[in-house]
């Protein structure tokens, strides 16, 4: 039930593996300590701190207890090189919160090159609705209002030299697919994605808050059927790309929309029920952001609850609006923190070509199909 998001040392970038968990979260593997203990953690673009250890027992069914103590446990005291900071965060998330102690400590990414000495993150005391840790890529302690008040993961890795900027890209792969999804840090893959690819600019702090967030601005969503078009009320909205989530929260205008074009209903999680043979349906919906579009088949979209129920992969909010593996799958991303942009393409497998990310960022690099 896992597929790997990767990591491995090229020349001038690191791809690393990830592992797809019941196309709930994609995790990555950590070698952390002296000697190397292995953790896997989930990839978030929505957060932006590293943590460990969840308190396992708190998971919500036996299968993510196992799935919780499957991916490993940090122990400080076994580390001779972690230290303890004396000091202590509570990090809520939209489902759940955990408590955390920081402690610096060495952490290398198996199969490559890259090792971070002295690096500051949390060890969980307690948590609750979250069975595996998490490493958060959003900005860390690089800008006006940032949200850290230390170096993150993403810092660290340009900091000491193992990235040339503060950038990666995001590849999760379709859902069919078993072991196409990756991160590389640094660098691109123009086998991934095709034609080239667009940058948008990433958007100040939005809803009232006073701190950076992959923030973009979304034109319009539409769907496409039997090559007839039309465009959902209220779609025009700022979105955070966030790959920490597994269904998009959108307006509950378009959301509606979207249900009564598929004939949906919505259930009491507020997750809307459609017909599993959609999957077969050749229609797509149709995410422009100006002067790109990604286009995700309705198979793309619509997700496997279990055996005999199918929900869409967006549910409504209008509080926040992000897009999140739903929508990510479809799309190769590139987050640029050093030039303040995200650059989109749609996505493709067409095998392995990495390059490192230039200094004047990834507008129109052309992928290889």
């Amino acid at each position: 039930m896992r597929k790997p998001l990767s990591v491995s040392k090229r020349q001038e970038d690191t791809d690393v593996p990830l592992y797809d968990v019941s196309e709930v979260s994609y995790l990555i593997e950590l070698s952390i300590g002296t000697p190397g203990q292995s953790v896997k953690v989930a990839v978030d673009t929505g957060s932006s701190e590293l943590w460990v250890d969840p308190v396992c027992q708190t998971s919500q069914s036996l299968s993510e207890v196992e799935e919780c103590i499957a991916n490993g446990i940090y122990d400080p005291s076994q580390s001779d090189t972690s230290e303890d900071l004396n000091s202590t965060n509570t990090i809520p998330y939209g489902i759940g919160v955990v408590e955390i102690e920081y402690v610096s400590d060495n952490i290398a990414f198996p199969n490559s090159t890259i090792n971070l000495t002295d690096v500051q993150f949390g060890v969980a005391t307690a948590s609750r609705q979250l069975n595996e840790g998490i490493m958060g890529l959003s900005f860390g302690g690089n800008t006006p209002e940032a949200v850290l008040r230390y170096n993150n993961i993403v810092d660290e890795l340009y900091l000491q030299n193992a990235t040339q900027s503060r950038a990666f890209s995001v590849a999760l792969g379709s859902s069919d697919s078993d072991n196409d999804s990756v991160v590389i840090f640094g660098g691109i893959d123009t086998s991934k994605y095709a034609g080239p690819l667009r940058t948008l600019p990433i958007l100040g702090p939005q809803n009232g808050e006073t701190i950076y967030r992959y923030w973009v601005q979304l034109n319009s969503i539409g769907t496409t059927v039997d090559g007839s078009s039309h465009t959902y009320d209220n779609s025009s909205v700022p979105v955070v790309l966030d790959t920490g989530s597994t269904f998009c929260s959108l307006p509950r205008a378009v959301v509606n929309g979207m249900m009564e074009d598929l004939g949906g209903q919505i259930n009491h999680q507020g997750q809307v029920l459609v017909d599993c043979s959609l999957v077969n349906n050749e229609g797509a919906f149709d995410f422009d952001f100006g002067n790109i579009t990604i286009s995700i088949p309705y198979s793309q979209f619509v997700l496997q609850a279990n055996s005999e129920v199918c929900v869409l992969g967006a549910i409504p909010d209008d509080q926040i609006a992000l897009l999140g593996d739903s929508f990510l799958r479809s799309a190769y991303v590139v987050f640029d923190q050093n030039n303040m942009e995200v650059a989109m393409a749609p996505y493709a497998n067409c095998g392995q070509s990495e390059q490192r990310i230039p200094d004047g960022g990834v507008s129109g690099v052309k992928g290889r199909r």
